[in-house]
């Protein structure tokens, strides 16, 4: 109902111009002046609006080469762990520093195995 009643609206805006009207005898009278003062008018502001807007700059969130592309994680069980090595694990972390999260929701983990004394990363 309200598309309805706005696109009628405009459609009354564009038409009532050229309904005929007592507008239409004002220039008739006057020799023609009245419609070019209009026609100037209407011209002149939309020159001005053209010349005046300028576009929005363009949003830019990180500057350099975008991150590279994740590949999904294959999931498996944590690797067993021989003797005198530990597992290590840690969130995946995307180009931007922010953790990688699954379908669920769930941060995404990697599994890998080395020296107890410091992690392999």
């Amino acid at each position: 109902m309200v598309k309805k009643t706005l696109l009628a609206l405009a459609l009354c805006l564009f038409v009532t111009p050229l309904a005929p009207s007592p507008a239409w005898c004002h220039h008739h009278h006057y020799g023609g002046v009245a419609l070019a003062w209009g026609l100037g008018g209407f011209f002149l502001g939309s020159a001005l609006s053209a010349a005046v807007y300028r576009p929005p700059p363009p949003v830019v969130y990180a500057y350099g080469p975008p991150p590279p592309v994740y590949r999904a994680p294959v999931y498996a069980y944590a690797p067993s762990v021989p003797r005198g090595m530990c597992r290590w694990e840690r969130y995946v972390l995307d180009g931007y520093g922010r953790t990688v999260l699954d379908n669920y929701g769930r941060p995404v983990k990697e599994y890998t195995l080395g020296s107890c004394q410091q992690p392999p990363y």
